[in-house]
C-alpha cells in the first residue's frame, strides 16, 4: 500500500484484508459516510445451534462502522479500529448478515461510526446487534 491507495471506497480495500476474506465480507453499497456489507453464514465461524456468534456480529459490524469512517477521509489516509462495542438485540440465526454502517463523527485524528447488524432468513431482515466503533485516522506511508 502506498499513499496513492484510495481507502475512501470500502470496495477498494476490504478485499485486501485477510480477516474480511475469512468472514466472506462483500460490499453491497458504499457512499461517503455510509456502507452496507454482507457476510454469509459459515459453519466454521458459527456456534451451536447454527448461530452467528457475538464475535462475528462484532467483526462484521466493526468493518462496516470503520469503513464508513474511512469513506470520509482524504485519499492516502486510513482508519484503524481502537475499540468497538457490541450490543446484541436478539438471536443471530440466518443465511447471512447485513451490516449497515454510518459515520457518527468524522474527525481529523479520530472517527466514530456505528453499524446496525441484521440476520437474513428467508429474505426477512431481523436486527440482531448494534456496533459502535472508534478509529484512529492516519496518513499512509
Amino acid at each position: 500500500m502506498t499513499t496513492e491507495t484510495d481507502f475512501t471506497r470500502p470496495s477498494q480495500f476490504l478485499h485486501l484484508q485477510p480477516f474480511a476474506n475469512t468472514y466472506g465480507v462483500t460490499v453491497v453499497d458504499e457512499k461517503p459516510g455510509s456502507v452496507v456489507l454482507e457476510a454469509p453464514y459459515l459453519e466454521s465461524l458459527s456456534t451451536l445451534p447454527d448461530l452467528f456468534p457475538t464475535s462475528s456480529i462484532g467483526a462484521v459490524g466493526d468493518m462496516a462502522a470503520i469503513s464508513s469512517c474511512m469513506s470520509m477521509l482524504p485519499k492516502g489516509w486510513a482508519c484503524a479500529t481502537l475499540d468497538f462495542t457490541v450490543k446484541m438485540t436478539g438471536q443471530a440465526r440466518g443465511e447471512k448478515l447485513i451490516a449497515r454502517g454510518r459515520v457518527l463523527q468524522a474527525g481529523k485524528s479520530f472517527s466514530v461510526g456505528s453499524a446496525d447488524v441484521y440476520t437474513v432468513c428467508d429474505g426477512k431482515e431481523t436486527l440482531c446487534g448494534v456496533v459502535m466503533a472508534t478509529g484512529r485516522n492516519f496518513p499512509l506511508k
